[in-house]
């Protein structure tokens, strides 16, 4: 029985899903300790994950479609400015607003992956750059937004309040949100690349004639990655604003969408665990360590080395790398057993 229980036990561990779960936990778990960190440790940690779903959605479209898009940005300002915007002057429930901030992301979403239709690679980067300009650009000269300010936002004073259910949530309750929708992220991004829908999109990015010609739908895939991508940044806007306290997007840009791109590629495209690896090389480090220490321009210089270290030696992220040493590793082990026990005749 105590057999079949460890067994049972090793199984479950062993589960993708429950690794998922457990990164969940420890957030939840480093938050209810957040008084042991330094602030900006803590705000790195929360900014780091859910600056993570970004870059999940992200991976889908140029790991598995081959899509190399720079419009993560707009989506992320959508999120955060349009939950503003929609709870705030629109004074809708916080979940109403929520739903309709997504629903608007999945409509430019749609007319991203049209885009993708007509035009790819090099050219797909530049006019999605550009259409996510247009749309920060446009989010900052909204009068009411006053070019990117707030002017204050759910305080305990004349503005509105953040509640949900009459629960009005603290600044600290954004890691239990967002603890909550990375676990459901990885879920659905790991069941996408395991289905139909993740083969197809490899099909599609390694050889469109072929995939069309062996009956898989270019609009359907090439649409259904860019709206899952999209709704991914709408969801790492929407976690920033209820951290944050504001819609402020002056920080969202094109250097947002490029340091996405760089923690994607350096983490590894294709291994959702190299993508929060990546996240945390590119925006934590930066923000626990580099801006902790007045060294912000230093950390441009890493991820600039870190990219061309993995481009040359590493094209399959850092994870390529982890997988490499865990290899050699059991080499290692399996030559201590021989040279100990000798080889097997």
């Amino acid at each position: 029985m105590k057999r079949l229980y460890n067994e049972y036990i090793l199984k479950t561990i062993k589960k993708p899903i429950f690794g998922f779960v457990m990164v969940g936990f420890v957030l939840v778990l480093l938050n209810l300790f957040s008084d042991l960190f330094p602030p900006d440790i803590h705000t790195a940690l929360i900014t780091t994950s859910y600056y993570s779903i970004a870059g999940l959605g992200f991976a889908l479209l140029l790991g598995y479609g081959g899509l190399a898009s720079l419009g993560t940005g707009a989506f992320v300002a959508i999120g955060s400015f349009g939950l503003h915007y929609v709870y705030r002057y629109m004074t809708q429930p916080i979940l109403i607003a929520i739903l309709i901030v997504v629903a608007v992301s999945i409509i430019v979403s749609i007319i991203f992956g049209f885009v993708s239709l007509r035009i790819s690679g090099m050219y797909l980067a530049i006019v999605t750059m550009g259409l996510s300009q247009i749309i920060v650009e446009v989010i900052r000269n909204i009068p009411e937004y006053a070019s990117g300010t707030t002017g204050g936002f759910l305080t305990n004073g004349p503005v509105r309040p953040l509640e949900i259910f009459g629960y009005r949530l603290q600044s600290n309750d954004a890691i239990i949100f967002t603890a909550i929708f990375m676990v459901f992220a990885m879920i659905i991004i790991y069941n996408l690349i395991q289905s139909p829908t993740g083969r197809a999109l490899l099909s599609i990015k390694n050889s469109e004639t072929a995939a069309q010609t062996m009956g898989i739908s270019l609009i359907k895939y090439r649409l259904f990655s860019f709206v899952i991508s999209g709704i991914y940044g709408t969801i790492a806007g929407v976690l920033s604003m209820l951290y944050l306290r504001n819609g402020n997007i002056n920080g969202i840009g094109l250097n947002f969408a490029l340091n996405v791109l760089a923690a994607v590629v350096i983490g590894g495209t294709k291994s959702i665990w190299g993508i929060i690896l990546g996240t945390f090389m590119i925006f934590g480090l930066d923000l626990a360590v580099f801006q902790r220490l007045n060294l912000g321009s230093y950390s441009i210089i890493l991820n600039g080395i870190l990219i061309i270290l993995v481009v040359m030696f590493y094209p399959g992220g850092l994870i390529q790398l982890f997988g490499d040493i865990k290899k050699g590793i059991k080499k290692l082990k399996l030559k201590v057993e021989q040279y100990r026990y000798g080889k097997d005749e």
